[in-house]
């Protein structure tokens, strides 16, 4: 797991690679097309807002780390290469509070024996929100607007022990930020790494001069953001307003994904239902995970019931006699 692995990555540096061997031409392209086959896909940092917030019964408290759900797709785009990702990224949970919307054009490096990826922005970033599931708003004319970042903005990615490392290269993506009446030399400090079950990603601006840094995403943490890849369940609801479970009716089906996917429930004279899906685990480290299928009403944090099983289990719900589901993969 990604979680196992990532406090080695970090502590010997992303771009300490003395230790990786020399890749010849054709092994990178081959990790090329392993890096693109693994990271497109839907993520999420749900569980660590859980474990920021008391454990999963009271209101979410998005600091230091803010709710961010990311979006990565392969688009065919020939213009900027033949491995091209399409980003875009919520916070909190609401669509329409856009993070950041990206092109990644990605190709082999011999030179850094590794892989590079260069970041493309767009001009109205707005007007691409929901690409992810709509691929035809990415029109050439879209995408011919775009804004290359700089050569010195190049993400560096290698391979290590079944996982991507990457970021920018220290002190090279250059910013000038003003500290009271001073105008200062920064860098961008970007880091992730993109493992076969989730994506974490650091933030930041260090000076220059002493690599201090003047401004990070998380706030005042210098962690993380541990974003677990999302799958999705549909979930078939069953219903008899009397409680009786001999006699229940089909309701309809429901999606959601496991990593705090949430859906309304359209059940009859109670309309503020929702069930909400996510992992748990509740040892740090352990190599049990758990899926949690939780019943909500009027938001309230504390649920009205839930049921468990444990990851992978793929069919998994809870019988109320009232209110029946059953969830399988989508």
């Amino acid at each position: 797991m990604i979680r196992n692995n990532i406090i080695v990555a970090t502590a010997i540096g992303l771009f300490a690679t003395s230790s990786v061997q020399a890749y010849t031409d054709a092994e990178l392209t081959s990790q090329l097309e392993r890096l693109m086959s693994m990271w497109p896909g839907e993520y999420d940092n749900n569980e660590q807002i859980v474990r920021q917030s008391g454990g999963g019964l009271s209101e979410p408290v998005y600091t230091p780390h803010f709710r961010i759900h990311s979006h990565f797709m392969a688009v065919e785009l020939p213009a900027l290469g033949k491995h091209v990702l399409y980003i875009e990224e919520y916070k909190n949970n609401d669509p329409k509070e856009l993070y950041r919307i990206r092109l990644l054009a990605l190709v082999v490096s011999p030179a850094d024996n590794g892989i590079t990826g260069t970041l493309h922005s767009f001009e109205d970033q707005d007007a691409l929100v929901g690409a992810h599931s709509n691929p035809a708003l990415l029109t050439e004319r879209v995408v011919a607007e775009t804004r290359k970042f700089s050569k010195n903005c190049e993400l560096v990615i290698h391979y290590e022990n079944g996982q991507f490392i990457g970021g920018m290269q220290p002190k090279r993506c250059r910013i000038s930020t003003r500290e009271g009446s001073a105008e200062k030399d920064g860098y961008f400090d970007y880091k992730f790494v993109i493992g076969p079950d989730g994506y974490w990603f650091h933030d930041a601006i260090r000076r220059l001069s002493d690599d201090s840094m003047t401004w990070r995403l998380a706030g005042d943490s210098d962690d993380f953001f541990m974003l677990d890849r999302a799958r999705w369940f549909a979930c078939d609801v069953n219903f008899n307003a009397q409680g009786d479970m001999t006699a229940t009716e089909r309701l309809g089906t429901v999606e959601l994904h496991d990593q705090g996917g949430v859906t309304a429930v359209n059940y009859p004279g109670r309309p503020n239902l929702s069930l909400v899906l996510h992992n748990r685990e509740f040892q740090p480290g352990s190599a049990d995970r758990f899926r949690i299928l939780r019943l909500h009403e009027n938001d309230n944090p504390v649920p009205l019931a839930y049921g468990y099983s444990i990851v992978p289990t793929e069919r998994f719900g809870f019988n109320l006699g009232w209110f029946y589901t059953l969830c399988r993969p989508k």
